[in-house]
């Protein structure tokens, strides 16, 4: 039988006790410290159950209120001088040393006991105190799913301004979902989405996985539902529902590509510009920054460009400067001025390769020339230079990796001044080398045109390069856990590359034809030529270095100048697929890849699902790799036998390296709007989830536009896999009696702000004079490409898809 008044001693020790206080008597008689504690509590331990997990354990150090120290304990230590006090003492008799009598130091024990129990009443009183804080907490605590939604998502955002938010390079419409949330199930749950996802990126273990797997497959069922519900119109609330999937597929792993279909969504919805209920705060500006995506994408698949209609090139042409009744902010005149360019350099893209590969069409190059004139004359830099003296002062960080040439950097007020300013120079980028490529191909047509020379485009392309390369610094500084801001940076840092490009090619050129320059000017294009090499290796790298963040495969420089050249309206390389697109077939979700070459159009496919992927490729694709001039790949594996299996596989390739492969090939690593699912008979798209459940887009009808006039498409690129034959999208050109004049901007949802009201009585005729209307030029840019095979070829075909 167990003896509960054992001394602690003598418990230890599994010896009896006579359980004597103060002191039992077998440690009195070893003269052992002897004390009583066991049984008595001796702290409080106040644990959250809220934060235990599975196996009971704490996830965070409990808080702990000692009742009493170890010194406080009632016990009765070995007698020893130091616990004796000298009561009396008397002189030997025979005169060396003394007597002294020794007592315990009963006193002082007691005095000491005294303390010990006002100590413990003062910790008693200070717990109950904080238990009355924790019971006057929990009446503001979360009482309803929604609120505990909200406060998810606002830690999730954090304290951080949305100046400097990573998350703001989606939009400001991040700072209004907390006001939103409840408003219906698709919201709240695509919200949830959201931050789960955030939670796998900061922390990526099965269990957060998992978690928003759940999540997703109940976000995307209620997003096809209320989309059925709403008969399919389009709203503000999908628009952001759709974005949030986008972010958090893009959260989950950009390797996988899985986002791509809700930017598809994406530019569906927004396409017509035609959304109810929108937020006029915001709506405008998550548009700005979605439809380069969908630019960049479009100009390396060689098709227009989905935002490319009358609606947006109305919406976005700026008012001049001098007007009285239209008020623009920096930031909106310099969005509009800019995405009215943007959304052109596709069309200008395909219109340049079009004159390129055929010289006789000399229609097509007067239709280029003429649309590049009027992007060049609408001054896109004289518009964007207000916002540029509000929000890029000069920092005194040097660039890292050329401080010896760059010893400051750029400093922005806020994410979104970022991206604008980024973008500006992106764009004066872009379109140098659409000047470029066509004074190299038609010197003698471009010399009496409007064009500015060579030498001026390169010079503000390079200057635009340096700005860029600046902006890297501020960039990386914002966030290290969330490397947001350098990934919407990624894209016009690779573009840049092409700046530094042709001015090599260009300056190459001029060495063999200039034998007899003298050594100082030779001396000075080496070191030109050393300069821009320089910068290419260093974008590269730090393009390298985001790839690394995102998990990605690195970027390849031959392929990349490639790219870089079919943006300026070079052929595209039959390398580059010109089209991906996810399908399900037999149940088995695919991405197929479609390259086209010489002979004609070839398509592979990759069944996601398998692990390594299984490739499904044509009968004729070896063919066309050997005419193509691309290494031939025996993918038969073997069996032990020897014998060939008949299914097709990749034996070096890991799961991800198809993904990987569209990657490398310099493709933005936020730009898959240009990646559609296929439509129709010859296919179906699947939303991409576990379910493989289709669309909720798939089914949606075209909002009725009566006052849109049909007319025929403005350029119809000869590759069958580019254009309307596979895209459903509106006519990419407009046509309108010269009298014609754009809309008023202000008049149109997106600008529908409070900076940019315009009276009633406004003049809706107000127009830049200096920007030559797309209207004007509709016969320029509408090249007979019929053949007596295909006599429908080169008309407008337009695809009903809502």
């Amino acid at each position: 039988m167990t003896q509960t008044g054992k001394c602690d001693t003598c418990r230890q020790r599994k010896v009896k006790c006579d359980e004597e206080k103060p002191k039992c008597g077998a440690c009195r008689k070893k003269d052992r410290p002897c004390s009583y504690s066991y049984g008595k509590a001796s702290a409080f331990i106040v644990q959250d159950p809220n934060q235990l997990t599975k196996h009971g354990k704490s996830r965070v150090s409990p808080v702990v209120y000692n009742l009493e120290s170890s010194s406080e304990a009632t016990h009765s230590p070995a007698s020893t001088p130091s616990d004796l006090h000298i009561t009396t003492a008397r002189e030997a008799g025979n005169g060396q040393g003394f007597f002294q009598t020794l007592a315990p130091l009963s006193k002082r024990k007691v005095a000491a006991s005294r303390r010990s129990e006002a100590q413990r009443r003062r910790k008693l009183e200070l717990y109950l105190h904080h238990l009355q804080l924790e019971r006057t907490l929990t009446a503001i605590k979360p009482s309803c799913p929604e609120t505990t939604l909200i406060a998810r998502y606002i830690d999730m955002v954090g304290s951080v301004s949305i100046d400097h938010q990573p998350l703001s390079i989606l939009g400001t419409w991040i700072e209004s979902i907390p006001s939103r949330i409840g408003s219906n199930r698709m919201m709240d749950l695509a919200v949830d989405f959201f931050v789960h996802s955030y939670a796998v990126y900061c922390n990526d273990t099965y269990s957060q996985r998992k978690l928003a797997s759940a999540s997703k497959e109940k976000a995307l069922k209620e997003l096809q539902l209320f989309v059925h519900d709403r008969g399919n119109r389009p709203t503000y609330d999908v628009v952001l529902a759709t974005k949030m999937h986008y972010a958090s597929e893009a959260l989950l792993g950009i390797d996988t590509m899985y986002h791509a279909i809700h930017a598809y969504g994406l530019a569906e919805l927004l396409k017509s510009g035609f959304v109810s209920d929108v937020d006029d705060e915001h709506f405008w500006n998550l548009i700005d920054n979605t439809y380069i995506d969908d630019v960049n994408e479009a100009m390396l698949a060689g098709r227009n460009s989905t935002y490319d209609n009358e609606f947006y090139l109305s919406s976005t042409l700026p008012p001049p400067f001098e007007s009285d009744t239209i008020v623009l902010s920096a930031s909106q005149r310099a969005s509009m001025a800019m995405m009215h360019v943007y959304i052109q350099f596709p069309r200008l893209n395909n219109l340049i390769r079009h004159a390129v590969t055929h010289q006789e069409d000399t229609t097509t190059l007067a239709a280029a020339v003429t649309l590049t004139e009027s992007l060049w004359q609408l001054n896109v830099p004289k518009h964007v230079a207000p916002l540029l003296s509000e929000v890029v002062s000069i920092s005194p960080r040097p660039v890292e990796g050329l401080t010896d040439i760059m010893a400051d950097s750029l400093h922005f007020a806020s994410v979104q001044a970022m991206v604008s300013c980024t973008r500006y120079w992106m764009l004066m980028i872009v379109l140098g080398g659409f000047v470029d490529t066509l004074h190299r191909h038609f010197p003698s047509q471009t010399s009496l045109s409007l064009l500015p020379n060579r030498d001026l485009m390169q010079e503000i392309e390079m200057d635009a390069a340096n700005q860029l390369a600046k902006s890297m610094p501020w960039a990386d500084s914002l966030s290290q856990k969330l490397p947001l801001v350098p990934l919407r940076l990624h894209t016009p840092l690779q573009v840049s590359i092409g700046a530094w490009y042709r001015s090599i090619r260009r300056l190459g050129s001029k060495q063999p034809s200039n034998t007899d320059l003298d050594p100082v000017s030779s001396m000075e294009m080496d070191q030109e030529m050393a300069h821009a090499r320089l910068m290419i290796d260093w974008i590269i790298e730090e393009c390298n270095q985001i790839h690394r963040r995102w998990d990605v495969s690195m970027v390849d420089e031959t392929p990349l100048f490639e790219a870089l050249d079919a943006m300026a309206g070079e052929k595209i390389p039959s390398w580059l697929p010109v089209r991906v697109s996810f399908e399900a077939e037999d149940g088995e979700l695919v991405m197929s890849l479609a390259y086209q070459n010489a002979d004609g159009t070839y398509d592979d496919s990759y069944d996601l699902t398998d692990n390594p992927p299984k490739s499904i490729i044509d009968s004729h694709t070896n063919e066309w790799r050997k005419s193509a001039g691309l290494p031939h790949f025996d993918i038969s594996p073997k069996d032990p036998d020897g014998a060939r299996k008949k299914v097709n596989q990749y034996p070096k390739l890991e799961p991800r390296e198809l993904a990987n492969l569209v990657h490398r090939t310099g493709r933005n690593l936020c730009s898959t709007s240009g990646w559609w699912p296929k439509f129709g008979e010859e296919g179906s798209a699947t939303l991409m989830d576990s379910t493989h459940k289709i669309s909720a887009f798939s089914n949606m009808p075209r909002p009725e536009q009566s006052d849109v006039e049909e007319i025929s498409e403005g350029y119809v690129d000869p590759h069958p896999c580019f254009t309307s034959s596979f895209l459903p999208q509106m006519p990419n050109s407009l046509s309108s009696s010269v009298r014609t004049t754009p809309r008023n901007p202000c008049l149109s949802p997106a600008w529908s702000s409070p900076m940019s009201r315009t009276p009633a009585n406004s003049d809706d005729t107000i127009r830049d004079d200096r920007c030559t209307p797309i209207s004007e030029v509709t016969d320029l840019t509408e090249p007979s490409t019929s053949t007596p095979d295909n006599p429908d070829r080169g008309k407008g075909v337009r695809q009903d898809f809502w």
